[in-house]
Parts: C-alpha cells; sequence; structure tokens
C-alpha cells in the first residue's frame, strides 16, 4: 500500500511539472511572437519614412493583435533632416497556472 501512494504522488509531482513546462513554452513562444512583431513595426516605419499615416495603421493592427503599441518619434539634427522613433510595444506575460499575469514591454529603435 504505501508503494501505491508513493507511485501516485510522483505521478501527481510528474503531471504538475508537465503542466508547468507546457505553460512555460506557451509564454515563451508569446515573448517570442511580440519581439518579432516589434521588428516588424520598426522595419514597416523605416521603410515607410516615418510616415504618420503608417505609424497610426500600426497602432491599430497592435490593438487588434492584443498589443499596445507606443510610437515617439524624434529628430535630431538642426535641418530636422534625421528622425528616429522610439518602439515600446506592450504585451501580456501569463502562466495560468502560477496564476502570474503581468504586463511587459520591449522597445526597440526606428531609424
Amino acid at each position: 500500500m504505501k508503494y501505491i501512494v508513493e507511485a501516485f504522488g510522483v505521478m501527481v509531482v510528474l503531471a504538475f511539472n508537465l503542466f508547468l513546462c507546457i505553460g512555460m513554452i506557451g509564454v515563451s513562444a508569446d515573448v517570442a511572437a511580440a519581439r518579432e512583431y516589434k521588428a516588424d513595426v520598426i522595419a514597416e516605419i523605416e521603410n515607410s519614412n516615418f510616415n504618420p499615416n503608417v505609424i497610426e495603421a500600426c497602432r491599430r493592427q497592435a490593438g487588434q493583435q492584443g498589443y499596445e503599441l507606443t510610437v515617439s518619434s524624434y529628430c535630431y539634427d538642426a535641418q530636422n533632416d534625421r528622425r528616429i522613433a522610439e518602439v515600446e510595444l506592450t504585451y501580456a506575460y501569463e502562466i495560468p497556472l502560477l496564476k502570474i499575469s503581468q504586463q511587459k514591454v520591449t522597445r526597440g529603435i526606428a531609424r
């Protein structure tokens, strides 16, 4: 009888670890998708030469995908020719099994 209880306890711990690992893989995939989306937005802003309509379209599209996108444009020369944009993408970081839910931010620069 003792071995049955021990084996059942081990199986419960293994099942918990399995579900935790699956949750961590899901979170890792979500983080990678957010970073890839940020890189795509940066490339799109750079290719459009900082077009305000493209930036607004990126904000709307990010909202539809569950992200929050903030783009801050800056000019850094006397003739206002050189522009950069700081891109901040806020995404949800959630591990349901551990009841962890946070908002994370990934940042990048469009030049």
